[in-house]
């Protein structure tokens, strides 16, 4: 009983670190998308 619970959480961990290491990934692609858009340096697209 102890060993399934014992992989149960080994496997929620690995799936948590990897959660977090896309949205950091997905985070850099977005700004160096934003980085090499056509848009010219005075352009915000916020307002």
């Amino acid at each position: 009983m102890f060993s399934i619970i014992f992989i149960a959480s080994i496997i929620m961990m690995i799936s948590f670190i990897v959660m977090i290491l896309a949205s950091i990934l997905s985070k850099k692609t977005l700004v160096d998308r934003e980085k090499s858009s056509p848009f010219e340096c005075g352009f915000d697209p916020k307002s």
